[in-house]
C-alpha cells in the first residue's frame, strides 16, 4: 500500500505539468506586457514600435546577427520635443526637428538594436514610413503588444491608437485571432487533433508514472475525462474568439 500511495503522489506532479503545457499553450497571449511586445535583440528581426506609460513613442529596430540596413521618415501634426537615443553609433544618421525625424542605421554581427524614444506633443497622429534593407517588409513592422503589422508603406498611428489597442481582448488581436480563424474553420480536424496530442501524453503517463499502479485504469480514464473537457473548452473559446 505506500509503494502504491508514493506512485500515486508521483501523478501529481505529470497531471500538473500536462495542464501547464495546455493551459500556456491557450493564454501565452495573457503573459505580454501591457504595452512592450517581447524584443530580443540578435534574433528578433525588424521594427518594433510602442507607447510607454509617459506617453513616449519607442522605436527599436533589431537584426538576427546579420549586416542589416535600417532606414526611415517620421512625420507627425505635432511637435517631437525630444528624441533620446539608446545604441546608436556615430556613423548612424539621426536627423530630427519639430516635424520630422529621419534615420539611416546599420546593424551588424556585433550589434543587435537600437532604438529611439520619442516624445510628442500636440499630435493627433503619428506617420511611419520604415525600410529594411532598402525594401519594404511589413511582416518586419511590428506595433504594439500583439506585434500588429501594417498594410501599407507609409502607415499612420493615430493619438487614440494605442488606447484603443488596450480594450481588445487578447483572442481577437493580431497574431492570435488569425490563428484562432484558422483553427475553427477546421474545427473538427483541430478538436481531434489536440485530442491525439492530450492522448499521446496520456500514454506516456501510463507506461512512466502510472505503471504499476492497481488503479492505472480509473486514472487513466480521468485522465481522458479531463482532455475531453479541455478539448471542448478550447474549441469554445474558438467559437468565442470568433465573434459567436
Amino acid at each position: 500500500m505506500k509503494k502504491d500511495f508514493r506512485k500515486a503522489k508521483n501523478i501529481k506532479p505529470a497531471c500538473f505539468t500536462v495542464l501547464a503545457v495546455l493551459f500556456v499553450v491557450l493564454f501565452s497571449g495573457l503573459l505580454s506586457s501591457c504595452s512592450k511586445p517581447l524584443v530580443i535583440p540578435g534574433a528578433s528581426t525588424g521594427y518594433f514600435i510602442w507607447k510607454d506609460d509617459c506617453s513616449n513613442i519607442h522605436i527599436v529596430w533589431s537584426g538576427d546577427r546579420k549586416e542589416r540596413n535600417f532606414s526611415g521618415v517620421i512625420k507627425t501634426d505635432g511637435d517631437f520635443t525630444a528624441v533620446i537615443k539608446e545604441g546608436i553609433e556615430d556613423e548612424d544618421k539621426i536627423n530630427w526637428s519639430a516635424k520630422e525625424i529621419s534615420f539611416d542605421a546599420s546593424l551588424n554581427p556585433e550589434d543587435y538594436s537600437d532604438e529611439l524614444s520619442i516624445s510628442v506633443s500636440k499630435n493627433s497622429f503619428i506617420d511611419f514610413n520604415l525600410k529594411l534593407d532598402d525594401k519594404y517588409d511589413f511582416s518586419r513592422i511590428h506595433i504594439g503588444k500583439y506585434l500588429n503589422n501594417p498594410s501599407s508603406e507609409e502607415f499612420r498611428i493615430d493619438d487614440l491608437y494605442f488606447e484603443n489597442l488596450r480594450m481588445i481582448s487578447w483572442y481577437n488581436s493580431h497574431p492570435f485571432i488569425e490563428f484562432f480563424n484558422k483553427l475553427y474553420s477546421n474545427k473538427y480536424l483541430t478538436f481531434i487533433y489536440v485530442f491525439l496530442l492530450g492522448a499521446i501524453l496520456i500514454g506516456l503517463l501510463r507506461i512512466t508514472k502510472l505503471s504499476g499502479l492497481r488503479k492505472k485504469v480509473l486514472i487513466t480514464g480521468l485522465l481522458y475525462f479531463i482532455l475531453f473537457i479541455l478539448d471542448v473548452g478550447f474549441i469554445i473559446l474558438l467559437w468565442y474568439a470568433n465573434g459567436h
